[in-house]
């Protein structure tokens, strides 16, 4: 299906093409979105079904790229015109980023090739002065992708997920100066 809402021009990674989502990418939505990582890590509806995929590819994207909400959504790829293999966003009102990975797409980097590339499009083209990560604590595999993609680390704080149940986050800023003040050593990833 053509004609949803989304980036004109795809951002080009190293590895990766940012794009705009598109009808055929609500399989894998539903595939990386039911996942237990997806549960424990991801503020989506759980359990995870098709109808929530079908929104937020023909509903929820479209509408940020409209300016209905402060969120813009990227399917991320590997080339223009292949398959889904996750998605990364900017939210404008927090100067935050999110993404997540399919499962078959997970541990060759692309996720970190991403990162830079929109970090680099909302540093330069969005003039942004910094930009801020987050994960719930215990999410690895997100805090390795934040640290290869130059961000530094924050600490923890107390944050609130999915119904509004408490937990700790991490937290992270990357800006384009360097160093921020109250920057810490990375705990150990491994």
């Amino acid at each position: 299906m053509t004609g949803l809402a989304g980036p004109t021009l795809p951002q080009l990674g190293r590895r990766v093409v940012l794009t705009a989502l598109r009808e055929d990418d609500i399989d894998r939505v539903v595939e990386a979105c039911s996942t237990d990582q997806a549960e424990r890590f991801l503020d989506t509806p759980w359990p995870y079904a098709r109808a929530d995929a079908e929104g937020f590819v023909r509903e929820f994207a479209p509408a940020g790229w409209r300016g209905e909400h402060d969120e813009r959504v990227w399917a991320i790829r590997e080339s223009l015109r292949g398959p889904l293999a996750g998605v990364i966003s900017l939210r404008t009102e927090r100067g935050e980023v999110g993404y997540w990975l399919h499962p078959d797409a997970q541990g060759r980097g692309l996720m970190a090739d991403a990162l830079r590339t929109l970090v680099g499009h909302a540093e330069g083209c969005l003039t942004w002065p910094e930009v801020h990560w987050r994960c719930r604590v215990g999410n690895v595999a997100s805090m390795r992708v934040a640290k290869a993609a130059g961000f530094s680390y924050l600490g923890t704080r107390e944050g609130r997920w999915r119904d509004g149940e408490p937990g700790l986050e991490h937290h992270a800023v990357r800006i384009p100066s360097g160093m921020p003040a109250g920057a810490r050593p990375w705990p150990r990833l491994d």
